[in-house]
């Protein structure tokens, strides 16, 4: 299976990992601090991403002209991660993961401005509902 089936499979496997562990994150933060769980998250992103690439790619290898692009993503992804960690120890779960998507509205529009993709009726409709959705649910805080 290929193509927009699987890319489909992917972000459904996506989302019940993340939402699982989230809730469970949360749960976890009663005991450990947000910076303990981001320790962990990293020795499993590298216990699975190891074998994941060696399976998927047989190399580890990377150009060296994106090692500094590559790099840049793993320290923004790792700093978010610990924010994510230290906003779910101080808000109800539901809300701070709505509020956690909002990144996508950062998505479109760096999108939109360095990679020239046009952000078209159901493009904005889809951020408007995203702002909308996350405005509601931050009600509740």
């Amino acid at each position: 299976m290929k193509g927009p089936r699987m890319g489909a499979l992917f972000l459904l496997g996506y989302v019940v990992s993340i939402g699982v562990a989230t809730y469970l994150m949360k749960v976890s933060l009663r005991s450990i601090t947000a910076y303990q769980i981001n320790v962990f998250m990293g020795l499993a992103m590298l216990a699975v991403s190891v074998p994941a690439a060696l399976i998927a790619d047989g190399t580890l290898g990377l150009r060296a002209q994106r090692l500094g692009l590559v790099i840049g993503v793993s320290v923004l992804m790792a700093i978010g991660s610990i924010f994510y960690a230290l906003a779910l120890g101080r808000l109800p779960a539901g809300p701070a993961a709505a509020m956690a998507t909002s990144y996508v509205v950062v998505v479109v529009v760096l999108s939109a401005i360095f990679l020239r993709e046009r952000i078209d009726l159901v493009t904005g409709l889809g951020v408007t509902l995203t702002v909308a959705g996350v405005a509601v649910l931050s009600f509740r805080t």
